[in-house]
């Protein structure tokens, strides 16, 4: 086979393994996601099964299945648009009237929380946004969202004498701060009611403090996890949900270009090969 055929078959397979390779790269990245989780914060109200559906048209629609109060969810990675949101008593018909029904709208690169709240007479919702862009180094940022019933208002300490939110209404949702990283001894007084907690904040971390109603009437904290620069995390992407999601489509978009650099180094190496033995049989 003459030389220049050679090249020219080498040309063709290598254009056809960069099609390939190129096809699913552009597809995954045309496609602007952002996240949604949902946090059951309503003392009273049984377990949820929470359904999100696209008004947009599509047929799809995304579960999160027996959310317990004072639980938050794992981020859903959804395509950008608006959503209706649904939250029924765990384990009922689809068909069921929801407890609680209400809109989010997803941005893209954005991240945020359907959050409800209240007695479940008189239940009321929430679209929280929360925060991707990481803290400086040696630093963590924190905010308090107060979900008691039992002791509103609230107000949030941090020893020796921080006040973090005051008088703090059920569904508020502070500011985040941003703190220096370490173990920080929390206080939480409503009325009569007084509660202390020891919070862990690692260097990169986002987290909400929760002030919850306990089963004995009084109240209670608890940390959850926003976002967090660990484990090779891109800064921006979350490390729970689906942050977590999107930082393992980015290895597998890796994975393909490397796959396909190397199958047009091999497919190269073929297509020579055959040529070469050909001309030594010439």
């Amino acid at each position: 086979m003459p030389t220049s055929r050679i090249r020219i078959a080498v040309v063709a397979v290598a254009i056809a393994v960069l099609a390939l390779v190129a096809v699913p790269t552009s597809a995954v990245a045309a496609t602007p996601t952002g996240w949604v989780r949902v946090a059951h914060l309503s003392p009273d109200t049984r377990p949820v099964d929470v359904r999100l559906a696209s008004l947009g048209g599509s047929s799809k629609v995304l579960a999160v299945d027996d959310v317990s109060y004072g639980a938050v969810s794992k981020y859903l990675p959804l395509p950008v648009g608006n959503y209706a949101v649904a939250m029924r008593p765990a384990g009922g018909s689809a068909s069921s009237t929801p407890v609680v029904q209400t809109f989010v709208t997803v941005t893209a690169g954005r991240a945020a929380t359907v959050a409800v709240f209240g007695t479940n007479a008189d239940l009321k919702t929430k679209v929280i946004d929360d925060s991707l862009t990481l803290p400086k180094s040696g630093k963590a940022r924190v905010r308090v969202v107060q979900a008691s019933t039992a002791a509103a208002p609230v107000t949030v300490t941090a020893a020796p004498a921080t006040t973090i939110v005051s008088d703090a209404t059920t569904t508020t949702v502070s500011p985040y701060a941003d703190v220096t990283a370490g173990t920080w001894k929390l206080t939480a007084v409503g009325g009569t009611k007084t509660t202390t907690a020891t919070v862990a904040l690692e260097a990169g971390q986002i987290a909400s403090v929760l002030v919850l109603d306990d089963a004995s009437g009084g109240i209670v904290l608890r940390r959850v996890l926003d976002s967090a620069s660990v484990g090779g995390v891109p800064k921006g992407y979350l490390a729970t949900g689906g942050g977590y999601l999107a930082h393992q489509a980015d290895q597998r978009r890796e994975l393909i270009l490397t796959a396909g650099g190397l199958g047009l180094l091999a497919a190269a190496g073929l297509v020579t090969g055959v040529a070469v033995r050909r001309r030594a049989r010439a």
